[in-house]
């Protein structure tokens, strides 16, 4: 369960927008009225199975509200995280609930999120060797983790290639398997959160 929500929590945060040049520098900054919406592609490549585990979904990230992610294909599971902490249910079924006390890193990596949010890519090197590259197609930004033996981050590697937004993202592990997700229809939009977003954000409670 943890490294489903590191991995829900990176793929948000690699989906904001960034233009080619440096996306250190050169970040569209998402601003606190601002929503980024969009759908994801996800293949999970593990050790025992002869393909990739395929899901699909939508995300919503929405400053000063929290984070969704919601799959939709093969089963309906969505979770929602908020400064209070994270909520998930299956078909519309509360299954979990549990306050950021009881998991102290969920909050670093939201503040984490809301720094990249608000354009400073920099919070990330305190926790990543981050490489950044350029060309005519995009860009690319990889991520080592500085604590190669920390059970809370299992990734070994992050590479995150997009132009105006992020494209792709593959997160590898030192056993070989790996995440590699697809992001489309990225928007960003001034709309304040539906209503069925702020009841999920709402639900998480206090």
């Amino acid at each position: 369960m943890i490294q489903r929500i590191l991995l829900m929590l990176f793929a948000l945060m690699f989906s904001l927008p960034a233009f080619a040049a440096d996306p250190l520098t050169d970040q569209v900054i998402v601003g606190f009225a601002d929503i980024l919406r969009g759908h994801f592609t996800e293949e999970r490549q593990m050790k025992g199975f002869n393909g990739p585990l395929r899901s699909q979904g939508h995300f919503v990230v929405a400053p000063g509200h929290g984070l969704i992610w919601a799959i939709e294909k093969p089963f309906p599971t969505t979770s929602t995280i908020t400064p209070n902490g994270l909520m998930q249910d299956v078909g519309g079924i509360k299954v979990m609930q549990v306050p950021v006390k009881k998991i102290p890193f969920l909050l670093h990596l939201y503040d984490m999120l809301g720094g990249a949010l608000a354009g400073h890519w920099q919070v990330l090197e305190k926790d990543f060797i981050v490489t950044p590259e350029s060309n005519a197609d995009g860009w690319q930004v990889t991520l080592q983790p500085r604590q190669t033996n920390n059970p809370a981050m299992p990734f070994q590697t992050i590479i995150i290639k997009g132009s105006r937004f992020v494209e792709s993202a593959l997160l590898q592990k030192a056993d070989g398997d790996f995440d590699f997700l697809t992001f489309n229809h990225t928007a960003l939009s001034t709309a304040p959160p539906t209503i069925a977003e702020m009841t999920a954000f709402n639900s998480v409670g206090p």
